[in-house]
């Protein structure tokens, strides 16, 4: 009897592997399907112009509890002091801007940078983006700054307010609690437990008050 001869077999799985992905679009293709996406303000169709892209989310989405409580009311105060962190709020008169013109660079200082590693930092710090937040942070930032002016205002509660601020500034731009607290002159204890008192009236009056929690 004679043998016959083996076929090599790919099921699908392997089949669709082996074929190369979009085949059928060209570029020319893809380019087309990015002007109309554009056209209709979609961000996903421009961006996948030379192929599928699928955008990654830069945050976790929010939760919001059912109830406040003292945790949600901190979150809520760190967001606010992120939030107006990344406002466009200008730093000096606008008269008082730099005037000097843009300094062009030769080869040697261009090899200088590179040797010092100075080109990749200021390659860097013009890449950087600034993402504005959105009008719901904005909302959100508003509203919770005034938390502490409003339900911390009497004078007994003049050093909780203080400590619910700074904690959550200081939360926010990753600042060194132990030398921050050095510098005001607090030990960690006291602090902690205004800032744990502020946080709890500001939870209490919120909830009193039938305020919805976002």
């Amino acid at each position: 009897m004679r043998n016959r001869p083996r076929r090599n077999l790919l099921d699908d799985s392997q089949a669709r592997a082996a074929t190369p992905v979009d085949t059928a679009a060209t570029l020319g293709d893809r380019a087309a399907a990015a002007a109309r996406a554009e056209l209709r303000g979609e961000r996903i169709g421009i961006l996948g112009a030379t192929g599928r892209l699928s955008l990654p989310r830069l945050e976790p989405p929010r939760r919001v509890p059912e109830r406040w409580s003292f945790v949600h009311v901190m979150e809520r105060l760190e967001e606010a002091f992120r939030t107006l962190r990344r406002l466009p709020v200008s730093t000096r008169p606008r008269g008082y801007v730099n005037s000097m013109p843009f300094y062009l660079y030769d080869r040697g200082d261009l090899n200088a940078q590179l040797e010092t590693c100075e080109l990749e930092r200021l390659a860097r710090m013009r890449n950087r983006v600034r993402i504005p937040p959105s009008p719901a942070e904005i909302a959100r930032m508003e509203e919770a700054l005034r938390w502490p002016a409003l339900f911390l205002s009497g004078p007994e509660f003049h050093h909780v307010a203080r400590a619910v601020n700074l904690g959550c500034l200081w939360a926010a731009v990753d600042a060194d609690v132990a030398r921050s607290l050095r510098r005001i002159k607090l030990t960690p204890r006291t602090f902690n437990a205004r800032k744990l008192q502020g946080l709890r009236i500001i939870a209490r009056e919120l909830a009193r008050r039938h305020v919805t929690v976002r």
